[in-house]
């Protein structure tokens, strides 16, 4: 027997959407991208604002230790540092010149290091640094491990200086004291480093910036291409070695002295 043929079943059509179509967005012309910076560029830009920042916190050591002198002293210092280039000048401008300047250098630093980390990473094809294998019983060398701890502690460094503003700029809690006072400073940062815990951070904070300044002072001038001499690079290292022993040890006696009721 033959069997009649039967149409092919047909899906349901859907029901009408009673819902009202978009508007169309307006286009926006979109700017073609800016070119991409080379290693070169970004190695010199980090070198730049290296430079200013390892400047800026020999000054800033040499100001803080001004804590020494007694209260009315420090206080002047703060206020001048607030006044500078008045009347000629409104009021904090210089002051606010230096921040824009120094959040310029930040901005170049920490962007510049993110792109080398990421282009250091894809060349190895990993998504976390790889560096080369050590022979088994070989110890790194001191050097070597500084060179490697340069991300771990220049997070250190940016942590600490969020809480630092924070603390002793803004007042904010529960960062600062208690009893914060806009324009006190020696006893704003006397009421700060009594806390132990604060105290102990600054204290690490302190050694982390030397270790990073050990290593950067000579990376600096590697960058710019005046370290290729090798008993330069050698004296180079003696001088960041002391500098950043100088740096670190002059912050890290105030807590200290604070903790101890030297200063109080």
């Amino acid at each position: 027997m033959s069997s009649s043929p039967t149409a092919p079943a047909t899906a349901p059509r859907p029901a009408p959407s009673r819902r009202r179509p978009l508007p169309e967005l307006p286009r926006i012309a979109v700017p073609a991208a800016l070119p991409e910076l080379s290693t070169t560029d970004l190695k010199l830009g980090m070198a730049g604002s290296g430079a200013v920042f390892s400047g800026y916190v020999l000054v800033h050591m040499l100001g803080n230790l001004k804590v020494y002198q007694g209260e009315e002293k420090f206080d002047a210092y703060a206020e001048f540092l607030r006044t500078a280039g008045a009347p000629v000048l409104p009021r904090g401008t210089v002051l606010w010149t230096a921040r824009g300047v120094l959040t310029a250098c930040l901005a170049v630093h920490v962007g510049a290091a993110g792109v080398l980390t990421a282009r250091a990473w894809r060349a190895n094809g990993t998504l976390l640094p790889r560096g080369p294998r050590r022979p088994r019983g070989r110890r790194r060398s001191p050097w070597e491990v500084l060179r490697r701890s340069m991300r771990s502690t220049g997070g250190v460094l940016g942590l600490f200086t969020a809480f630092h503003v924070l603390d002793l700029t803004l007042g904010a809690r529960p960062a600062a004291a208690r009893d914060f006072a806009h324009g006190s400073a020696y006893a704003n940062l006397v009421s700060s480093l009594s806390r132990p815990p604060v105290a102990v951070a600054y204290a690490v904070s302190m050694a982390a910036l030397a270790a990073h300044l050990v290593h950067g002072i000579p990376e600096i001038a590697n960058d710019v291409g005046v370290g290729c001499d090798r008993h330069f690079q050698r004296r180079l290292r003696i001088a960041a070695n002391a500098f950043g022993a100088v740096v670190a040890a002059g912050n890290t006696t105030i807590p200290v002295a604070v903790l101890t009721r030297a200063v109080r």
